[in-house]
């Protein structure tokens, strides 16, 4: 069959030509294989191709499936792809089609050039009155029509490109990717480093492009400055080597090659090297991981020992591996694609991308508006697909528009890819936040000193407008301000995780409220560099009760996996507090970073299925609540959470519109704490934080009384921070102020399940008021005995 298409195509004109191939880019082909993209051969229908399109998008008989490839052009090799979508549709039509209607694929070739790819998108839509766009290949391609087809509300699916644009659903919510993204593959490449090249250096070579530039940046986020970049260099397509560029990286010493090249320049480089005789351990793209398109023109033996990564079989693997899909894989081969080498991963890219599309068109059902297709796609859970790697599945929602997020490293030896080591994700839900991606690369950055605004001033980072933080930000200004002798500054930001970075970074910020599970998630990730020399913590403030709030259909937090959850903004407490609880239980919901308040709307509607927030009850926009369908979700006290937690409950006094009186709900908290940046003593800094320590012990019973937030009540001063380093002037305050016996005490009971919650705090209270009356009551002179 495809001979003779091939041979109709030669026969044709070259406008003729255009209009039935199609194919992918270099670049932007599906990560993994994508670089293997070469050529989508055909429409699966070939009267569809050369004959006067017919008017309708959705018609009774068929479904019409428009694409753009380079079968002609500097991405030629994708063109595998193509011919692999449009043999397994001609697959799918010989046994009876998508609920009774024939897939007509129209591909048409683009040349891998933008301007080409406007043309041949608008007369697939407009005149040949395609359903939907599938696969088109390549990043810049692609984002040359991607507003065209948001406009008009035309779906783009499944993107051949792993660029992390693919994945933008508020802004482009008729465009998604496949692959996984090129950042994402870049993660997995650095965790891989990161556990056991610890003392390596890192050369880079990378396409001067935003295809090179989405690995480089994956890789630099992903390793945080933990292992160095001795050298970079990129080169152009339009190059006729890349020899000079890997000379250049030979002599910075590096040895770890991190290749990012399409598969023309992935065989140059492997080979160079192994002219020269540069022997790195040597990381590609799975762009370029094709056996047929790349190692074997670098030739087997230079290629021997190359890690890269890979999330689906590419061809005999399968087999190796015992894979039950490799069967039906391999008849579809031989009977539909016999030409194409088995080893060419392109193929199987193609076969996959075709397998997710016929799953959404088959959830459509007899409802094919453009509107379902998208709802469809948006809602594939756990899907497997046949020569995924096991463990990777599909999954996506109307939030997230990243169909695939996991790969497994491989190394080729004895002239093929064998996988080792877990699957991983190459997705970090910390990665999201700005401010961890600043402690990770700035950890061991100190504060500039010289400029002071005014000598007893003190700027302390809170939380947004309206949150439990803020509210005590207010209170400490309206109680410790004092005029020119002390004056407090409350700074709104976003929570936790951005005061840790605010305190680290940001000139002029002194202290701030974090909670001290964000300190245990930066010292189990490592994301700062001697953050337990720079931070400091004054006082264990109050817990924070962990909130769910769900349809009540859902009764346990561990019904939320693979559910849509929104957790706060990404620098904020609920956010970090969300993605530790979410490990330890081993849930993995799709995280949606949106603030609470304007989340409720989209739990109402149902377009999500559940809101955390972390936060100091009782929370103001939660009371206000009230629907009948709506509940707070228990969170039991699991042994995995006993290290960073306590117990807590919610009861109806707290929210009389979600809870009856008698049936609190169980949760968790989570301790908040005033930090600092643990300045030697001596500096003025030092000075003016511990102008505000003394200030606050000392005025801790005024705080403690309405109209001041409640939460004041559960300060617990005493409470140690295993680990930390409490602030020299309020360990200082608290061994002349507290008797020895009563601090001994304290510190035995914060190991204790309560310690730091109830008794500390009672402790401390008891001691202020005995303090304050013999203040005002001092003891009559004793004569000598």
């Amino acid at each position: 069959m495809l001979q003779r298409i091939e041979a109709a195509i030669r026969a044709c004109s070259a406008a003729a030509r255009d209009r039935w191939v199609g194919q992918r880019d270099h670049h932007n082909r599906p990560q993994r294989h994508i670089g293997k993209l070469a050529c989508l051969t055909v429409a699966i229908v070939i009267p569809g191709l050369l004959v006067q399109s017919r008017p309708s998008a959705a018609a009774d008989s068929e479904i019409r499936i428009g694409n753009t490839m380079p079968y002609s052009g500097p991405a030629l090799a994708y063109g595998v792809i193509g011919k692999a979508i449009a043999a397994y549709f001609n697959k799918v039509n010989a046994e009876g089609g998508i609920n009774g209607r024939r897939i007509n694929f129209l591909s048409y070739d683009d040349g891998y050039a933008p301007q080409r790819t406007v043309e041949m998108t608008r007369k697939l839509v407009e005149e040949d009155k395609v359903l939907l766009m599938f696969a088109g290949l390549g990043t810049a391609p692609n984002l040359a029509v991607r507003p065209y087809l948001n406009a008009n509300k035309v779906p783009q699916l499944f993107v051949a490109s792993g660029s992390s644009q693919w994945d933008q659903p508020h802004d482009f919510p008729w465009t998604m990717g496949f692959q996984p993204s090129y950042q994402a593959e870049a993660h997995v490449y650095a965790q891989y480093l990161l556990e056991t090249h610890s003392r390596g250096k890192i050369a880079i070579l990378s396409q001067d492009d935003d295809f090179g530039k989405d690995y480089v940046k994956g890789l630099k986020d992903g390793l945080g400055g933990k292992l160095p970049i001795v050298a970079e260099a990129t080169y152009k397509v339009t190059d006729a080597n890349v020899n000079q560029q890997i000379a250049t990286l030979k002599a910075s010493g590096a040895d770890i090659f991190f290749d990012v090249t399409t598969p023309k320049f992935a065989a140059m480089a492997i080979r160079r090297a192994a002219e020269i005789g540069w022997r790195p351990d040597h990381i590609i793209s799975t762009v370029s991981e094709s056996v047929s398109a790349v190692m074997q023109p670098a030739g087997l033996q230079n290629a021997e020992g190359i890690l890269s990564a890979g999330y689906y079989y590419e061809g005999e693997e399968a087999a190796a591996a015992g894979d039950p899909s490799y069967r039906e894989w391999s008849a579809f081969m031989d009977r539909y694609l016999p030409d194409i080498p088995r080893t060419n991963g392109l193929a199987t890219f193609g076969y996959l991308a075709a397998h997710a599309m016929v799953a959404v068109l088959k959830n459509c059902g007899d409802d094919l508006s453009r509107e379902n297709i998208m709802k469809q796609a948006a809602s594939l859970k756990g899907v497997r697909l046949p020569m995924l790697t096991p463990g990777i599945t599909v999954n996506t929602s109307a939030h997230d528009y990243a169909p695939l997020e996991q790969m497994q490293m491989m190394q080729f030896t004895g002239g093929k890819w064998q996988r080792f080591g877990p699957v991983r994700s190459g997705i970090d839900p910390g990665s999201v936040s700005e401010s961890f991606k600043t402690i990770f690369r700035y950890g061991a950055a100190k504060r500039d000193l010289a400029n002071q605004l005014n000598a007893n001033t003190v700027t302390l980072m809170t939380g947004s407008v309206g949150s439990t933080y803020a509210n005590m930000g207010a209170d400490l200004a309206s109680v410790l301000d004092k005029g020119t002798e002390l004056r407090i500054l409350p700074v709104m930001g976003r929570g936790s995780v951005q005061s840790v970075a605010d305190i680290l970074l940001l000139r002029g910020v002194d202290a701030g409220i974090i909670r001290k599970d964000t300190l245990a998630f930066l010292e189990r990730k490592d994301f700062a560099n001697n953050v337990r020399e720079q931070l400091a913590y004054v006082a264990k403030l109050f817990n924070e009760e962990m909130h769910v709030l769900a349809p009540k259909s859902i009764t346990s937090l561990s019904e939320l996996d693979g559910k849509t959850i929104a957790v706060d903004l990404p620098d904020g407490g609920t956010f970090v507090t969300s993605i530790n609880v979410f490990e330890r239980l081993g849930i993995r919901p799709h995280l949606l970073y949106i603030e609470p308040r304007l989340a409720l709307d989209m739990l109402q509607r149902g377009d999500i299925d559940a809101i955390i927030a972390v936060e100091g009850k009782p929370l103001q926009w939660l009371s206000q609540v009230n629907d009948r369908n709506l509940h707070l979700v228990p969170v039991d006290y699991d042994k995995a959470l006993h290290d960073d937690y306590l117990p807590a409950k919610l009861s109806a006094e707290d929210y009389p519109n979600l809870i009856s009186g008698s049936a609190p709900v169980n949760t968790i908290a989570a301790e908040a704490v005033l930090a600092s940046f643990n300045w030697q003593p001596g500096s003025d800094r030092h000075r003016r934080l511990s102008l505000l320590v003394e200030a606050l012990f000392n005025n801790l019973p005024a705080l403690q009384r309405p109209p001041y937030h409640p939460k004041w009540l559960e300060v617990a001063p005493l409470a140690p921070i295993a680990g930390w380093t409490r602030f020299k002037t309020a360990q200082d305050w608290l061994d002349r102020n507290m008797p020895a016996a009563q601090v001994l005490g304290a510190n035995a009971q914060a190991d204790d399940l309560q310690a730091g919650t109830t008794t500390d705090p009672k402790l401390f209270r008891e001691f202020m008021a005995w303090r304050a009356n013999r203040q005002k009551h001092p003891a009559a002179h004793q004569p000598p005995q």
